[in-house]
């Protein structure tokens, strides 16, 4: 009784494993990145096309749950740190099905926040 009892479990935790594992990343700022996700997988590259044209369209603080509700993506990060640039950036990442997208988008609404250090 305890070998199988034994056999169930681990087979539970194969197919949790399974569940939780990691897909590709593609990173969208590689050149041809995009092209190849519009070549490969249309319904993503819908789903990209979307997120960017609508990115600037809501508060920062409800892109991830915008991008959870609208596309079904998961594991959303668009944290609110600016990366040292002018413009300011900011890195975007989320998973679509398997598949984990990232990017640094150019924030051209953000006016004079980056300032020389003291």
């Amino acid at each position: 009784m305890r070998v199988l009892t034994t056999m169930l479990l681990l087979g539970r935790c194969d197919v949790a494993a399974a569940q939780f594992r990691p897909g590709p990343t593609i990173d969208l700022d590689v050149p041809g990145a995009l092209e190849r996700v519009q070549r490969d997988n249309p319904v993503h590259y819908q789903a990209i096309q979307q997120t960017m044209a609508g990115l600037f369209a809501r508060p920062d603080a409800d892109v991830p749950r915008w991008l959870r509700t609208s596309f079904n993506a998961s594991d959303v990060s668009y944290a609110p740190v600016l990366l040292a640039s002018d413009p300011p950036k900011r890195r975007l990442a989320f998973v679509l099905d398997s598949t984990r997208y990232q990017s640094i988008v150019t924030l051209p609404h953000v006016k004079d926040t980056v300032r020389p250090a003291r």
